[in-house]
Formats: C-alpha cells, sequence, structure tokens
C-alpha cells in the first residue's frame, strides 16, 4: 500500500514538475526525496507528543487544484460573500477547492507595484520578485526531520497559492486577504502563500480557511513571510473548517533588521488541526509578536507549536497564546525560544494560558527555553485551570444563566488576545464564532 501510494503522488510530482519552470520542477523534487526519506512524525518525537497522526490520511487522492474560473461577486459562495463583506479588505483572492475563483486590486494599488496574485499567475507574470523568495523561509534542502515530513510534501505537491508583494516604501493603510473555501471531500488539498514586502513597506494580510462540515479531507497549508529591512507586517491566519477536515498548517517568518510582525494565529474548526508558526529574528532591531485564540469543542484536538528564533543580537520577540476546551476538546500548546550565541540583547517572552470548560476537556502546555547566549532577557510561563465556579455563581445569582455567563467568561478571558489585535471587524468575527460554539 505504501508503494502504491508512493507511485501514485510520484506520477502527480511529475505532472505538476512539467507546467512549470526548469528551476521549480527541480526544487520539487528534492523536496520529494526529502519526503521520501523521512519517517511519518509519531507520539514519540518530541514535538508531536500529544497529537497522533494518521498516515493513511495521505492515501487520499490529490485535489487538482490550480487554474482559474474566474466568478463574478454574486456568484461566490454565501459563506464567503458574507466574509468579504464583513472583512476589512480592500483586495482579495478567493479559492474553491484549490482554484481561483475570486480577484479584486484596486489599480490605485496595482499602480503603485502591490502584486496580488495566484502563485501560479505570479511564477508567470512577476517570477522576478518570486524566484529568489520562494522556498526561503521554509527551504526544502533545511527539512531534515520526521516533523518535516508534512513541510517536504507540500514544498513537492503544492497545487496552488497566494502572493503578495508590496514594494519598498509603499504603506498599504487596508488590508488585503486571501479566503480559502472548500466543499469537496476524500481528497488531500495542499496549498501556499508566500509574502514579501520590501524594505520600509507597511501591510495588514488576512488568511481564512472555511467550509461546511465535510466528508474526510486533508489540508496541508504553508505560509511564508519575508520582511526585508524596516518593513511592517500585520498579519492574520483564521481557520474555522467544519468538521471532518484535518488542517496542518506550517508558517515561518524571516523577520530582518527592524523589521516588525504582529501576527495572529486563531483556530477554531476542523476536527484536528496542527498549526506551527515561527519567526526568524535575523537582524538587529527586530522585532516579532505572535498572538493566538483557540477554541476546542466536542470531539476536536487543536494543537500548537511556535518557535521564536534568534540570530541576530538586539532583537525583540513575544509569543501569547490563549485558549479554550469544552466538551472533551483538548488543546495543545508546545512553544521554544531558541537563542543562537549570536543573539545578545535579546528580549523575548512566552505565555500560554487555558480554560477549561468541562471536566472532559484537556490541555496540555510546555513552554520550552534553549538559550546559548548570556546578555539576555528571556521567560515564559503557562497556566491551565478550570472554569471558576465562583465567578459563575456570581453571575447566576445576578439572572445570567450558566450558558451565557460562560460565554461571558471565555470572552473575557480571551479578550486579553484578541485586544492586541487591531482590527476591530476581524476580533469581532472570531468573537462571534466562539460564542456560537459556546452556544452549541
Amino acid at each position: 500500500m505504501e508503494a502504491t501510494k508512493t507511485t501514485s503522488l510520484n506520477g502527480e510530482l511529475e505532472r505538476l514538475a512539467a507546467a512549470g519552470s526548469d528551476w521549480l520542477a527541480d526544487a520539487r523534487r528534492r523536496a520529494f526525496a526529502i519526503f521520501e526519506d523521512l519517517d511519518w512524525p509519531t507520539t514519540k518525537n518530541e514535538a508531536w507528543r500529544y497529537t497522533r497522526i494518521e498516515p493513511e490520511l495521505f492515501s487520499l487522492p490529490l485535489e487538482e487544484g490550480g487554474g482559474e474560473e474566474l466568478l463574478d461577486f454574486d456568484s461566490l459562495p454565501a459563506a464567503v460573500r458574507r466574509r468579504l463583506e464583513e472583512s476589512d479588505v480592500e483586495a482579495a483572492l478567493v479559492f474553491a477547492d484549490g482554484r481561483l475563483v475570486y480577484s479584486r486590486l484596486p489599480a490605485e494599488l496595482a499602480e503603485k507595484g502591490v502584486v496580488l496574485a495566484s502563485l501560479e499567475r505570479a511564477l508567470q507574470d512577476h517570477g522576478e520578485h518570486v524566484e529568489g523568495a520562494l522556498y526561503q523561509a521554509v527551504s526544502e534542502t533545511g527539512l531534515q526531520g520526521p516533523e518535516d515530513k508534512l513541510a517536504a510534501l507540500n514544498a513537492a505537491l503544492w497545487s496552488y497559492g497566494a502572493f503578495v508583494y508590496v514594494p519598498a516604501g509603499v504603506e498599504l493603510k487596508t488590508p488585503l486577504g486571501v479566503f480559502h473555501y472548500a466543499t469537496a471531500g476524500g481528497v488531500q488539498s495542499h496549498g501556499r502563500t508566500l509574502i514579501v514586502l520590501d524594505d520600509n513597506a507597511s501591510a495588514t494580510f488576512i488568511e481564512e480557511y472555511l467550509s461546511g462540515e465535510l466528508e474526510q479531507r486533508v489540508q496541508v497549508a504553508v505560509s511564508e513571510i519575508l520582511l526585508r529591512p524596516g518593513s511592517r507586517m500585520r498579519h492574520a491566519n483564521v481557520q474555522t473548517w467544519g468538521r471532518g477536515v484535518y488542517h496542518f498548517h506550517r508558517q515561518r517568518a524571516l523577520v530582518e533588521k527592524d523589521a516588525q510582525l504582529l501576527d495572529l494565529a486563531a483556530n477554531l474548526g476542523a476536527s484536528l488541526a496542527r498549526t506551527e508558526v515561527a519567526s526568524e529574528l535575523v537582524g538587529p532591531g527586530a522585532d516579532s509578536e505572535m498572538l493566538g485564540v483557540y477554541f476546542a469543542g466536542q470531539g476536536q484536538h487543536l494543537d500548537h507549536y511556535t518557535t521564536q528564533h534568534h540570530v541576530s543580537a538586539q532583537a525583540r520577540s513575544d509569543v501569547y497564546y490563549k485558549g479554550a476546551a469544552n466538551g472533551d476538546g483538548k488543546v495543545v500548546y508546545q512553544g521554544l525560544i531558541r537563542l543562537e550565541p549570536t543573539a545578545q540583547k535579546t528580549d523575548a517572552y512566552q505565555t500560554n494560558r487555558n480554560l477549561l470548560l468541562s471536566r472532559q476537556a484537556r490541555a496540555e502546555s510546555v513552554p520550552q527555553l534553549e538559550i546559548a547566549a548570556n546578555d539576555v532577557r528571556c521567560s515564559h510561563g503557562s497556566s491551565t485551570a478550570p472554569v471558576d465556579e465562583g465567578q459563575i455563581f456570581y453571575m447566576q445569582t445576578r439572572g445570567i444563566d450558566r450558558a451565557s455567563a460562560e460565554q461571558l467568561l471565555v470572552a473575557a478571558f480571551l479578550e486579553e488576545v484578541l485586544g492586541r489585535v487591531p482590527l476591530e471587524k476581524l476580533r469581532a468575527h472570531i468573537a462571534w464564532i466562539i460564542e456560537d460554539r459556546l452556544a452549541g
């Protein structure tokens, strides 16, 4: 069965390789060779100790993806239209089952040199911006352990994706966005996002994944963010997949001299979701703030792994992840602050807080430090606690029923993170999703 699966994926690899340039075909083949050499991660691997991955999931046929079938706004799925109308995005891409179905980039942004396009189209029309950047943050030659197997698979087999480029000195006032919508189950889908901000550019970018309940679907996504010196990026990744989806997302940001990243990861959907977010601080003055909110209900398993990798001196990073679990939901957080010997004068902080709303809910929290520099300020902390029955009782004595009291407590608990996100409509959307899940 394993041989049959590998042969099938090999055929897909060659189909994708034939459709692109020689350098991309070579990169895909190198990544696939790494994928074949690596073992699947198991609970014996430290980074996956709380999450079991079933290799059989990747026997599902590959979603074809790629290509364009552009629709007008009114022909988009209702859920996508609603998100576009309710969000702040000025320019947007919409992918449905891996095909680009909607594209909007105002002329005034295009005239400034801003690019928002499918990765497939960008390789053809903006190769000068793509070829030196693709795979730079998640290098296919640097994938060496079991935790990298899915990243190598995506590097080899991605069939669609988004590309964002903001030229030097251009400051965008309103967000750009990409929305991934799925209707098909019984497939595995591989998407990729590449974001490049040139020197002293500024932008906000929102990625969203949404669907109804689906028959078994595997989604493997990779996001690469390259922040050149002095650039500033606000980024949000929000997944509200329906049940039946298995979501694996890896994000890496290269943060250069005096660049700033504010990142939000919101995990609210899927049956199982594994999200890995890393910032590589490679220049003095680099600044990374990584925020996370998550809510696991009945039958959900949400796993998060963050890395703050300090390579340069005089850089700052802060991680603050908070989440809640209800029913038999399970949430996992593991985080690593890694300082190289060159990372003197570092400020790095990591905090994780979890709230359990039932006796069956579970949370695992493992913050970690690896420090090879001696002139630094680093700290980490975590906590897991059940809902405060005293607070519930207090609100009930004032006429608030228990369900509403729990909603208020969870909203207040997560507001400490959401309040640091300067995107009011996105904050309201996330709060509404959690309220709806709590209401059953």
